[in-house]
């Protein structure tokens, strides 16, 4: 995976979000924007056709927990689906295509 700052608050994941690796980048790069006092990210998730459990459960963890919004632009049409079936919309806005 690669991780691309477009603004602030706005950051495009490249890749497979599958390894342990994975989730420390975004873990650390999510740290880092709440220290900052950031409440909300965007992110673009290019080429990825599925998320590991870890990072789903970080991301559940901030929405549910400490009150994160996060902004998901799907761009492959099997994950965005896999997103509504997990019921993930109801903790997180998800939006199917790239971001513009």
């Amino acid at each position: 995976m690669r991780i691309e700052k477009i603004q602030e608050d706005i950051y495009i994941l490249r890749g497979k979000l599958k390894d342990i690796s994975d989730y420390q980048d975004i873990k650390l790069l999510l740290e880092k924007i709440r220290k900052a006092q950031i409440n909300e990210i965007s992110f673009g998730i290019l080429h990825a056709k599925d998320i590991s459990l870890y990072i789903l459960g970080y991301w559940l963890k901030l929405a549910k927990d400490d009150g994160f919004k996060f902004h998901f632009y799907i761009s492959d049409d099997l994950l965005y689906e896999r997103f509504l079936y997990l019921g993930l919309h109801e903790f997180f806005e998800v939006i199917n295509g790239e971001m513009e």
